[in-house]
């Protein structure tokens, strides 16, 4: 099962979306029998490769995000410098 196909959303994938939809809309039974699975696959590998891509660019912000309050917390914890 694949997200809601958002075309702003998705901008990437927007090829394989709109196949998918021609292919459903080509015929009523092309949905049920099978015959846009190929198209299916392609659009869900799509999909696959944009949210990896999302995914390790919001990994990678909460690494910065954790390393900012880390040395916030550590700065806290060091005892005042006496004059």
């Amino acid at each position: 099962m694949h997200p809601p196909l958002a075309e702003h959303k998705h901008e990437g994938c927007l090829k394989a979306i709109q196949a998918l939809d021609e292919c459903h809309n080509s015929g009523f039974m092309n949905r049920f029998t099978g015959a846009c699975n190929a198209t299916k696959a392609q659009l869900d590998e799509c999909l696959k490769e944009e949210f990896l891509v999302l995914r390790a660019e919001n990994k990678a912000k909460a690494a910065a995000k954790r390393a900012k309050l880390e040395k916030i917390w550590k700065e806290m914890e060091e005892p005042p410098k006496s004059s």
